[in-house]
């Protein structure tokens, strides 16, 4: 792990599905287009197309980085299937992130359950 990193990420090769694990104390835009990259060129290495984010930031980004983040995810991460999970429950923000994906061809849906979210991802 690089610790000059704002964050941690750990990816996980879960057959069906690339798992991934990030956190730190603060998100911003600039930290999540970093960690995307890393999650782009896993999922374009490992050839998939099904994602499970696990996300475990204290505080999280405002609406207009929300904007901005869901712009470059949408960019990065067209036709994937992503079960996304936060643990720190920030619901109208990731609400917010999910349509501005949805509107850019990401199959995105949030769970506050990592079982439901695995049992989705994995479904056809």
């Amino acid at each position: 792990m690089n610790t000059s990193k704002p964050y941690t990420l750990t990816l996980e090769d879960r057959g069906e599905y690339l798992y991934a694990l990030i956190g730190g104390d603060k998100l911003t835009a600039e930290i999540a287009k970093l960690y995307w990259d890393e999650i782009a060129e896993e999922c374009f290495r490992l050839e998939k197309s099904k994602l499970l984010i696990e996300k475990d930031f204290r505080e999280s980004v405002s609406a207009p980085e929300m904007l901005d983040m869901g712009v470059y995810v949408g960019g990065i991460m067209v036709n994937k299937k992503i079960a996304f999970l936060d643990r720190h429950k920030n619901e109208s923000i990731n609400e917010l992130g999910k349509k501005l994906a949805r509107n850019r061809g990401v199959y995105l849906k949030l769970f506050t359950n990592l079982k439901e979210a695995e049992e989705w991802l994995t479904s056809a």
